[in-house]
């Protein structure tokens, strides 16, 4: 797995590189994010859709569905349906992300899932913790700024293919049972 980020720098990039501990412009270099052009320091929603395009062609990807949280995503998600894409609604929650979050940790501990240091995804499973309640577990951060998007995503994408290869099973339910455990 690999992935790409988008940063913001409402605050300046040199406080958020600080403030992060990240050198996000090397980072850009090496073609692991990009860093925000506009002087309000927002993400630009119209980047990341001509990312998406450009990546998907320089790749020739058939786009089975871009998984997306609902929250604030309203203005990303209109542009990427009016290009054709299939839009995969994922909420954040244990009830919608305890089975793939399980599925995943077994995965990369049965060496299935590998990375290749991206340097984001890395610190984003490195601030990212299990949170457990009565319906299951997914990924939290302890601290507003641990960034956990990158991971966040693998996740949400896990959940989404995971859905269409099943049958349909109630995983959510077995792994709460007694019959499963780590």
């Amino acid at each position: 797995v690999d992935s790409f980020s988008f940063v913001g720098t409402k605050y300046g990039l040199d406080t958020k590189i600080k403030r992060d501990g990240v050198d996000y412009r090397k980072l850009e270099a090496n073609n692991e994010c990009q860093i925000t052009t506009l002087d309000s320091g927002i993400i630009d929603y119209d980047d990341v859709v001509d990312w998406i395009v450009d990546y998907a062609r320089e790749h020739d990807l058939k786009i089975e569905g871009i998984c997306y949280d609902p929250a604030n995503a309203n203005a990303i998600i209109t542009k990427l349906e009016k290009i054709g894409y299939p839009m995969v609604e994922v909420r954040q929650g244990t009830m919608s992300l305890n089975m793939p979050t399980r599925q995943f940790k077994l995965d990369v501990f049965d060496g299935k899932v590998k990375h290749n240091g991206n340097v984001l995804l890395t610190n984003a499973i490195n601030n990212a913790y299990l949170k457990y309640d009565n319906n299951g577990v997914m990924i939290d951060k302890k601290k507003n700024n641990n960034k956990i998007d990158p991971i966040a995503a693998l996740i949400f994408a896990y959940e989404s293919v995971y859905d269409l290869e099943t049958d349909n099973t109630d995983y959510n339910e077995y792994y709460k049972s007694e019959s499963f455990s780590f």
